[in-house]
């Protein structure tokens, strides 16, 4: 700390006490150090208690925040040196700088990344699909809460996931790429006429669905227990937004249309991955917007084709905005690289303007169903 303006019989005692003499700044620690040594106190509040001078309450409890935060500090660093991952010390580092050790102490610090640890350990044991949030929380913490997003334990946990993964996810789509899933069944995928083949339960339910109109959702569990098999060469929609299904379903649209409805869930994936299996052609449109440029871009490493999603595209859609006098709104980042066309990722810097897909809705389903089948 700075040090404080003192009358010469004061400065001369506290250099006395020090063996020194004072600079521009008073060292604390050895001020307490030199009283302790004395005999005065076993700290420097005890010390200035006895000596008729008590420290504030305020000033006390500062320098209990201090010496709390240095030990939870330690404890983690302490916790992570025989880690195997070579990230390790840029999560722990990562964890003080965001403050995520406010208000802990060192044993506290210490038991939530004992549990981060048990949880990594646990997931070299899984084999995807994976396992259920819940069903893994209870298994290892003995709380099927213990991993909910509002724990402490959760957000150490999802800093080290982020670093396991190498995808900058968050939330859900966070732990279902490190395998594990908040349970089989809710956030199913949503379809309109998948051509399934073969008599299962869920062939049976996807075509009466098709024959009365109707989009279906179809859950995880479900797509485990009964695979989906599609002719080769089926010509397969994935769209961002649950609307485009719809609009598919009414107008009864001959090809299978699917949504992603924002990042693909696992059970998105799994539909895709058994269709894929089957011979299954699929092509993918979302918004342009940075968000769903990021969705395309991983589509498309996952062996689907961008539809309609190009640089003309894109600005043929701000060229009609244009003429039907409609404000787009303005992104504040860029969409990042889109190797299927480099050419947009340029046209969407210079504009900036987000197009929702459905603002292009008549004309991503009607061009995809005139598609020619050579394609």
């Amino acid at each position: 700390m700075a040090r404080p303006d003192l009358h010469s019989d004061g400065a001369l005692a506290l250099e006395s006490l020090l063996g020194r003499r004072l600079s521009k700044r008073l060292d604390l620690t050895a001020v307490e150090a030199s009283l302790s040594a004395l005999g005065v106190g076993e700290d420097l509040d005890e010390a200035l208690t006895l000596l008729g001078q008590p420290p504030s309450k305020e000033a006390a409890r500062r320098r209990a925040d201090r010496t709390r935060s240095a030990a939870a500090r330690a404890a983690l660093r302490d916790c992570v040196v025989s880690w195997p991952e070579p990230w390790a010390s840029e999560w722990s580092d990562g964890l003080i700088s965001a403050g995520g050790l406010g208000g802990l102490d060192g044993e506290e610090v210490a038991h939530l990344v004992s549990g981060v640890r048990r949880l990594l350990d646990q997931l070299d044991l899984i084999e995807l699909p994976g396992t259920s949030r819940t069903e893994l929380a209870a298994g290892l913490f003995g709380s099927s809460h213990a991993l909910d997003p509002d724990t402490r334990l959760a957000s150490f946990a999802e800093r080290a996931l982020s670093h396991r993964v190498e995808q900058p996810l968050e939330g859900r789509e966070l732990w279902e790429a490190a395998g594990v899933l908040f349970d089989r069944v809710s956030l199913p995928v949503l379809a309109w006429s998948i051509p399934a083949r073969g008599d299962s339960p869920l062939d049976v339910l996807i075509r009466a669905a098709a024959s009365g109109s109707l989009p279906l959702h179809i859950s995880l569990l479900a797509m485990q227990r009964h695979p989906v098999v599609v002719p080769s060469g089926t010509r397969v929609l994935v769209v961002e937004n649950p609307r485009l299904v719809e609009a598919a379903a009414e107008r009864r649209l001959p090809d299978c249309v699917v949504a992603t409805n924002g990042n693909p869930t696992t059970a998105v994936t799994t539909l895709m991955r058994q269709m894929q299996r089957s011979g299954a052609l699929i092509w993918y449109h979302g918004d342009f917007d940075a968000a769903g440029v990021s969705i395309c871009r991983r589509m498309h490493e996952a062996g689907c084709t961008p539809w309609m999603m190009d640089a003309g595209h894109y600005e043929s859609a701000v060229q009609l905005a244009v003429r039907s006098g409609v404000t787009l709104p303005r992104s504040t980042k860029g969409c990042g690289p889109t190797p299927w066309d480099p050419g947009l990722e340029s046209a969407f810097d210079d504009h900036r303007l987000i197009v929702h897909e459905e603002f292009m809705l008549d004309d991503v389903l009607e061009a995809f169903s005139q598609m020619s089948p050579s394609r």
